[in-house]
């Protein structure tokens, strides 16, 4: 029983990466971007969109903690998690059962992504094998799923794009698609700026992903969404985060980002985060 609610919660995380492994690198890595000046955000061209987008929310120091509701047919679990971040490349999770109890650690740090389970007390290979239906999740970098936890998504070289801007509840709103290998529609809020919805349909693979961004907050200093759901075109399989308490952590040494001495701190007892 313990270790389904780790595999289910990998899985789900692999849903998000199912419909874009074949994609090449993301476009953020093709030109250099700048903040955006007072005139260029009341610009809604497409270059100035999509630079936007590229830049949206960049990395603070953070420590956040909260939820992840994990659904799959029939399976249906809510996790806690605690995240210590300078960035995507950076990060700490670490994910409790429900009952509080320490399940796993999670760390990205240099490139680097190691997976420890503490029940177990051992790293655990971050293989194809952890991943089931999703395997191929291996084959991309990891650092593209963790964008979410900064309501970032991954953005594919497209072919040919289209910009529409209109209302919806009274509210403008511009919907953008993106048309390559991976065709992706996003959903924007212009004022303020944040992302609130992406579609995303990999045509040589069945079905598609939605994740939707909402309850918005400025702790950041940018428009930081506190909860994300990602879900299956059928709505079968969906991941929840939701931030519960979200901080500015300026403070954050790259110690705790380092995997030597995890195993050390399950046999001492020692706190391993301060």
């Amino acid at each position: 029983m313990e270790i389904r609610p780790i595999n289910l919660l990998i899985f789900s995380f692999g849903l998000v990466l199912t419909m874009t492994i074949m994609a090449p690198a993301s476009i953020h890595d093709q030109s250099p971007l700048s903040q955006p000046d007072s005139q260029t955000k009341n610009d809604l061209s497409f270059p100035a969109l999509m630079n936007r987008l590229a830049i949206l929310n960049e990395p603070v120091s953070r420590e956040g903690a909260g939820r992840l509701v994990v659904q799959a047919p029939g399976e249906r679990y809510s996790l806690q998690f605690r995240l210590l971040a300078k960035g995507p490349e950076a990060l700490r999770l670490e994910i409790f059962d429900p009952f509080g109890r320490p399940m796993l650690y999670f760390v990205s740090y240099l490139g680097e992504t190691r997976l420890f389970s503490i029940a177990q007390k051992k790293e655990i290979p971050f293989n194809s094998s952890l991943f089931g239906p999703w395997s191929a999740i291996s084959q991309i970098p990891i650092v593209e799923m963790l964008k979410l936890f900064w309501g970032r998504v991954p953005l594919f070289p497209y072919d040919t794009y289209k910009l529409d801007i209109g209302q919806e509840e009274e509210k403008r709103v511009i919907k953008l698609f993106l048309l390559g290998n991976v065709q992706q529609e996003l959903w924007i809020s212009p004022d303020p700026f944040s992302l609130t919805k992406v579609r995303i349909t990999n045509p040589s693979k069945e079905g598609e992903i939605e994740i939707l961004f909402s309850d918005f907050s400025e702790v950041t200093g940018n428009q930081t969404p506190m909860r994300c759901e990602i879900k299956d075109g059928p709505g079968e399989h969906v991941l929840t985060i939701r931030y519960e308490t979200l901080v500015l952590r300026p403070d954050i040494s790259d110690e705790i980002f380092k995997f030597s001495g995890l195993s050390d701190s399950q046999s001492t007892g020692k706190e391993i985060i301060p």
